[in-house]
């Protein structure tokens, strides 16, 4: 019997660490865990600040800003690794960081998707009247006219594209299965529980653009039935001049409620 101490002794003592280890272990993974939701959620997070400054600007004013965001979001997105990891690099870490990349460049994809048309129509001076009698600018805008409407599909979709662009990522990332859970659920809390669609109407700016569309067409179509007389247009047959007027007035009171559904995409 004293034989078998020692031996129950070091069965104790192996398996005290065998429970240390597992508890170690258990700490570790759930430790690494919350570090990689951490990270996906501050790395959304940056996305929508993004958006939300670009949604807030006035393209007549300031144009540049779309070049300007996008290489801020790049240097706060590529800083978040350094500033948020704790301890070594891990598997799931690295994973996560490659996500974090890709989704950046998502984002700063939908953004110009969204935000050139809208800058594009403001540089434009779509009331100069020097310019609707040239056809190669009329061909422009009717070109900035089709991507204005692709940015207010984006625009109306943005939090379900961007929870579709995370899931793609995700399932593709090589995460641990058992980590998914746990990111969508802080995902859910820091983000798209925070986040919300605002105001933006996508049938009224269709509905402004379906206008803007027949009005350049009529000028297109009648290249020699229209002056410009004291910086107006002036429609030598009569039923096409009233026709005109009323579109141009129509647009002209609508241009400032148009553009403002780029400044309503999100609300919190």
């Amino acid at each position: 019997m004293k034989k078998l101490f020692p031996l129950i002794a070091l069965l104790l003592v192996a398996a005290i660490a065998a429970l240390y280890g597992l508890d170690h272990y258990q700490k570790l993974r759930a430790d690494q865990r919350a570090q990689v939701s951490y990270l996906l959620s501050r790395c959304a997070n940056e996305g929508l600040l993004s958006l939300f400054s670009l949604q807030a600007n006035d393209w007549k004013k300031n144009p540049e800003l779309l070049k300007q965001e996008e290489a801020r979001l790049l240097r706060a997105a590529g800083a978040l690794p350094e500033k948020t990891l704790e301890g070594k690099v891990f598997g799931d870490w690295q994973a996560a960081v490659q996500v974090c990349e890709r989704l950046t460049e998502n984002s700063v994809r939908q953004h110009k998707t969204i935000f050139w048309p809208v800058k594009e129509l403001a540089e434009s001076e779509l009331w100069n009247p020097r310019d609707l009698n040239d056809r190669r600018r009329l061909h422009r805008r009717q070109r900035d006219i089709d991507r204005a409407r692709i940015s207010a599909q984006a625009a109306d979709r943005y939090l379900i594209d961007l929870r579709a662009d995370l899931n793609n990522l995700l399932d593709q990332s090589g995460i641990d299965k058992e980590t998914l859970p746990e990111i969508n659920a802080e995902l859910d809390r820091q983000v798209f529980s925070g986040y919300h669609k605002g105001a933006f109407s996508l049938a009224r700016v269709q509905q402004y653009l379906n206008r803007l569309q027949h009005f350049y067409q009529l000028l297109k179509e009648n290249p020699k039935g229209f002056t410009l007389r004291g910086g107006s247009l002036y429609f030598y047959d009569q039923s096409l001049r009233r026709e005109v007027d009323d579109l141009n007035r129509v647009l002209l009171q609508g241009e400032p409620a148009f553009f403002n559904n780029w400044r309503q995409i999100l609300r919190r």
